[in-house]
């Protein structure tokens, strides 16, 4: 694999299932902030309650990320994604009702805040299973993994926005933060699946950042 390409790449036994799942669920994280801000704006009419909501669902990801990664490295992605993902969609549906229902501004805060706490960080999982995957004498072929990684994030928060977008201003602006949810879910649950079948296994303790 030492002129690896992507598609080369991607033929790897269980490389492109785990890698298209992530992705999937990547787009979904992207839709995700500006999904909250047409869906807060959408039932509350203000920009500034939709801004203070989003940054607490920025913020709280930010201070979250850190240490759901340590549980990663302590129990295995497997074990730690299918929870966190229930936590989001939890968290998620209780935003949107928060909403429907006009609550005020600080329960709505609190619930965008937990939407952040329990996103799962799906690039850098990938990034991780890559290099469980592409072990000893596959090992020269990281950077293209990497590189492939990194166009995938792009794509995602190119695409992603976009999407959110084009669904919130053509329908329910909640239906937009529907769709970005279940990707992530789906995405998730299809990556921890994979996860499962990759032969060679992941290390208990690595790294996922």
């Amino acid at each position: 694999m030492t002129s690896a390409t992507y598609r080369t790449l991607l033929r790897t036994p269980g490389a492109a299932a785990f890698f298209l799942t992530a992705t999937t669920g990547r787009l979904g994280i992207a839709m995700t902030g500006l999904g909250i801000i047409w869906l807060v704006h959408g039932r509350t009419g203000s920009y500034a309650a939709a801004g203070l909501v989003t940054g607490a669902f920025a913020v709280a990801e930010a201070l979250a990320g850190p240490q759901l990664a340590r549980l990663v490295d302590r129990f295995g992605q497997t074990r730690v994604l299918p929870p966190a993902l229930l936590a989001h969609t939890i968290a998620v549906v209780s935003l949107l009702a928060l909403a429907g229902n006009g609550s005020p501004h600080g329960p709505l805060t609190a619930a965008g805040a937990l939407v952040g706490a329990t996103i799962p960080q799906l690039g850098a999982l990938s990034s991780t299973r890559w290099s469980a995957l592409l072990r000893g004498e596959h090992a020269e072929a990281l950077p293209t993994a990497f590189a492939l990684e990194s166009l995938g994030n792009g794509l995602c928060y190119l695409a992603g926005p976009a999407l959110v977008t084009a669904v919130g201003a053509s329908s329910n602006p909640a239906h937009g933060m529907v769709l970005a949810t279940s990707l992530v879910v789906g995405g998730g649950l299809g990556f921890a699946a994979r996860g499962r079948r990759i032969n060679s296994g992941l290390p208990p303790h690595r790294p996922t950042s």
